[in-house]
Formats: C-alpha cells, sequence, structure tokens
C-alpha cells in the first residue's frame, strides 16, 4: 500500500484531497481487475486483496511514469517513445526505482501463486494410464532405459502426454540419470512453463523387467514464473538506478572583484 502511495505523496505538500485527486484513477483500474479475477480465477478473498495491492502499485507506478513523459512530449515536442527515454535518463534514481517496484510487483504475483495455489499429486500407472491434476492429464506412454559408456552414465525416461481440459498439448520426458562413478541419480523433470502455470513431471519409480508401470509425481505452480520474470526486471531497475552519473562539464568563468578601498582619518 506505501509503495503505490508514495510516488504521488509530496513531501510536506501533500493532503487528503490532493492525494485523493492523484489515486483514485489508479484504484479504479486496481478494483476493475480485482472484480474481474474473482469472477475468472480465484475467489480467495486474502489473495484477491493481494492482487488488488499489487494492480495498485503496477498502475500507480505507470501512471507516474507516463505523466512525466507526457508532460516532456508536450514541452519538448517529442515522441512518447524518446520522452520515456529522455525521462528515465535525466532521472535514473527515481525511474529506475519505479522499474524497481513494478518488478517487486511481478515477484509478488509468482509468490501468490506458489503460496496459495501450487497443488501436487503422485501416483503409479500402467502404459495408457493418466494422472489428473488441476487442469491437466498426464498420459504415460513409453519408457526407455539405456547407458552412455563414455560418459559412464545410465538415463532412464519416460514419455507422457499433456492434456490441458481434454487439448493435447505435447510430449513432456521425465528421466532419471545414474552416474556409475558416483554412485548418484539426477532426477531431470518434464517441464512446460507458461505465465499462467508451471507444469512438473518427476519420473520416481518404474518397473526395470517389463517397464509397463511407472510412478510420477506431478506439480502444478501456478504464475511462479511471474517470479523470475520480476526478478530480470529487479536486476534492469538496479542497474539503471545505480548507472553513474556522467559528469558535468568544468568551464572556467571569469569572476569580476571590486575594491573599495577607504581611508581612515587621523
Amino acid at each position: 500500500m506505501l509503495m503505490g502511495i508514495a510516488p504521488l505523496s509530496a513531501w510536506g505538500h501533500s493532503t487528503v484531497k490532493t492525494l485523493g485527486r492523484a489515486i483514485w484513477k489508479p484504484t479504479i483500474g486496481a478494483l476493475a481487475i480485482t472484480v474481474l479475477l474473482f469472477f475468472t480465477y480465484t475467489r480467495n478473498i486474502a489473495v484477491l486483496i493481494g492482487f488488488f495491492l499489487i494492480a495498485l502499485v503496477i498502475l500507480v507506478t505507470i501512471y507516474e511514469y507516463l505523466r512525466g513523459a507526457y508532460a516532456r512530449q508536450r514541452t519538448q515536442g517529442e515522441n512518447i517513445f524518446t520522452a520515456l527515454w529522455t525521462l528515465t535518463g535525466r532521472n535514473r534514481r527515481r525511474y529506475g526505482g519505479y522499474i524497481i517496484h513494478l518488478s517487486m510487483m511481478l515477484m509478488a504475483i509468482g509468490i501468490i501463486g506458489i503460496e496459495s495455489f501450487q497443488v501436487e499429486t503422485q501416483g503409479r500407472i500402467s502404459t495408457g494410464q493418466s494422472l489428473n491434476l488441476s487442469n491437466y492429464t498426464v498420459t504415460y506412454r513409453e519408457l526407455a532405459s539405456w547407458d552412455d559408456q563414455p560418459k559412464g552414465v545410465n538415463y532412464t525416461r519416460a514419455v507422457v502426454d499433456v492434456y490441458r481440459n481434454g487439448a493435447y498439448l505435447g510430449q513432456l520426458h521425465p528421466r532419471r540419470d545414474y552416474y556409475y562413478d558416483s554412485q548418484q541419480a539426477m532426477t531431470i523433470p518434464g517441464e512446460r512453463a507458461t505465465l499462467r502455470d508451471d507444469l512438473y513431471v518427476l519420473l520416481v519409480d518404474w518397473e526395470p523387467a517389463s517397464s509397463t508401470g511407472a510412478t510420477f509425481k506431478v506439480f502444478v505452480n501456478p504464475l511462479v514464473n511471474w517470479l523470475w520474470f520480476g526478478s530480470f526486471i529487479f536486476l534492469a531497475g538496479i542497474i539503471i538506478a545505480a548507472w553513474p552519473e556522467k559528469e558535468m562539464e568544468r568551464v572556467a568563468v571569469p569572476v569580476s572583484r571590486t575594491i573599495q578601498q577607504t581611508s581612515a582619518a587621523d
């Protein structure tokens, strides 16, 4: 909430009236987004409050950024993209901080998704059978195992078909790599990543003799990629804010002096 209010507040000059006049548009926009999420995504009140605050900060930050850019556009006659670029370059700390605000809100979306909506399941299925989780269906197709002698590794890889709400999305290939020298295994998940969610499929166990049955663990991590996306934006904001300012050119300026001399009477 403070991240949404602070950019609109002028130290020592803001009043409730001036703040309300500046924040009402972003607030209406954040409420509209929250209502849309209520009908299309979740009805968890705590989560909706979180999404409202995130939307408020994002809209306030964009509003402040665009307000400065439009002011430059009017006074300097620049197009909007040039105005945004020049505005950021002339006040890197302020607008780099705004970019960091945006990045933190994107990361907050990912954190809410992981903490509130992550689901998982595990089961042993035979070839042609499926595991269902959330809106996903994972169907086991086949399994193969082979040695890579030069590397000293045994690979065991499963092939699974992935469906979402009945629509075929493609295949994933979760596998288990066993290293003979260290006698250690590494599990490599099959992964399908979108901004909506991540699907992870892990090959947990199988029947070496027949390879007809295998145990899979399936995770659905909603919104997790917003966390990674926000992390990259965060780094960009830090670079912009911390980039050294160009040193001002030193110019010699002549200074005139007026010397008054007064003589004291004896």
